[in-house]
């Protein structure tokens, strides 16, 4: 069972990562089922109580960066969170503090964003917007994480 919603949540990221490549936005639906698959995924590798304390660091950790993120537009670029920002990023960063725990959520939101911006600094020119596609870059990255995790059996990113 646990390894159909592995493959499941990885489908959700490919289609995650199609549709930003693809349309620059993200289905809604798309992302409420990989948050759900992700977090009953991360629940049924911890204690309930270690799996809500842990998504509640996670997301006060989105937060702080959501701020920083909402002061910099405002103040830098004198532009709205959302003329630069997608919503479906900060969709897509909820749906990775939910489907892990703290320390991997760290490391895989950490190198998610420089993969992100290794991936469109090489491949910018085959893109036709100049915005990043980051929802969907880092969706690739997390399915890729996942994929390891499976094939290596001395990983483990639950038990980060």
């Amino acid at each position: 069972m646990r390894l159909i919603i592995e493959l499941l949540l990885i489908l959700i990221l490919g289609i995650l990562f199609y549709q930003d490549i693809k349309e620059r936005k993200v289905s809604v639906w798309v992302l409420i089922l990989g948050l759900g698959l992700g977090g009953f995924l991360n629940y049924q590798a911890q204690q309930p109580i270690v799996f809500l304390s842990n998504s509640l660091v996670n997301i006060i950790f989105i937060i702080l960066i959501f701020l920083v993120l909402w002061l910099y537009a405002k103040l830098k670029m004198k532009k709205n969170i959302f003329e630069v920002f997608g919503k479906g990023d900060l969709l897509f960063f909820i749906l990775l503090a939910v489907s892990l725990p703290i320390l991997s959520f760290l490391m895989v939101f950490i190198f998610s964003i420089f993969f992100s911006f290794l991936v469109f600094s090489l491949l910018k020119h085959r893109f036709k917007d100049t915005t990043v596609p980051l929802a969907g870059l880092q969706s690739l990255f997390l399915a890729l994480v996942l994929m390891v995790n499976k094939i290596v059996p001395s990983i483990n990113i639950y038990a980060l």
